[in-house]
């Protein structure tokens, strides 16, 4: 009876001694700590901000957490922020530090009045209302647009009847651009919408609508 319960004994004691190198984490499966981060910039870097704009904040790794003073509301996860306002009119310097490396910057603006101006688009490859427009070098090149201030959002190349070409879209600053894929060229004789959705900084949306006509064939 001695020797079993001596026996049940160190059996308890070998699982206790197990949960607590579990608990520690100990060993190979103890997790990395994140990798520190660092600034690398802001997108307005300065200068005029919108009382209703947002800036976003970006970085080499994933910061954490991210906090702001004296005013913005940071939203986002892994290398980028976005800091919302509003903000009160006049000069700004925005104080950001971040808990991933401990770091800190400082940025300076001018807060201008509220944004209520919708972007526009100002150019590109084709116009809308373009008609004998080439297909081939549109297939070779891709498309184009270009917008009036830096945009956020999404294009697609469709049909006249709503279908997706299958092109990729990509809006980043002041342009759009499309680019074909194998397979998925356009043709002659046929209507073509460049259709999406984009907003500025300030959450002013504009929808997307540039129709062009291919020429026939030579």
């Amino acid at each position: 009876m001695t020797k079993l319960f001596r026996t049940f004994a160190l059996l308890l004691a070998g699982l206790f001694a197990l949960s607590l190198m579990v608990g520690c984490g100990g060993g190979e499966d103890e997790e990395e700590a994140a990798a520190d981060a660092a600034f690398t910039s802001a997108t307005p870097p300065g200068g005029e901000l919108a009382a209703n704009g947002s800036i976003t904040l970006n970085f080499d790794n994933d910061p954490g957490d991210v906090t702001v003073s004296p005013a913005g509301v940071v939203s986002g996860a892994g290398k980028s922020r976005t800091v919302s306002g509003p903000f009160t009119p006049g000069a700004l310097t925005l104080n950001v530090s971040w808990t991933n490396g401990g770091g800190s910057t400082t940025l300076n603006y001018t807060v201008t009045a509220p944004d209520t101006e919708a972007p526009t688009v100002t150019g590109g490859t084709v116009k809308d209302g373009d008609k004998d427009v080439d297909p081939e070098p549109l297939n070779t090149d891709g498309i184009e647009i270009t917008f009036s201030e830096d945009v956020t959002g999404n294009i697609a190349l469709q049909t006249e009847g709503g279908d997706d070409v299958g092109w990729l879209g990509k809006v980043e600053g002041t342009t759009g651009t499309l680019d074909s894929v194998a397979g998925k060229e356009i043709g002659n004789e046929t209507t073509y919408v460049i259709a999406g959705t984009v907003k500025d900084a300030a959450g002013n949306e504009t929808k997307v609508s540039v129709t062009f006509v291919t020429k026939g064939k030579e």
